[in-house]
């Protein structure tokens, strides 16, 4: 398989290559990624750990307790995920208890 090749941090670093959308690189690493809407975005890592994406630069990322090995976000925010055991889960952290 050949080596990946090295992506810049944003496209603008990528001038005179044609038909190039313009993509920003986030920190981190998922191997899953849900997103509902441009506030809510959801992922998973090798390890089945949840992620949430907060939007700040220096820490992109905030971990949601439990593992699993598939997500799926709503645009209305609505967070679920299957775990290894095939069980699915409804996220309600986020709910006023």
């Amino acid at each position: 398989m050949p080596p990946l090749a090295k992506y810049p941090e944003t496209t603008s670093e990528a001038k005179g290559q044609k038909n190039m959308a313009e993509w920003k690189r986030i920190s981190g690493g998922l191997t899953t990624i849900s997103v509902g809407s441009r506030t809510h975005v959801w992922g998973v890592n090798s390890s089945g750990q949840m992620y949430r994406y907060t939007g700040y630069n220096a820490d992109p990322w905030t971990g949601i307790p439990g593992n699993a090995v598939d997500i799926g976000v709503a645009a209305d925010g609505t967070v679920w995920h299957v775990d290894a055991d095939d069980s699915i889960y409804r996220y309600i952290g986020d709910q006023p208890s």
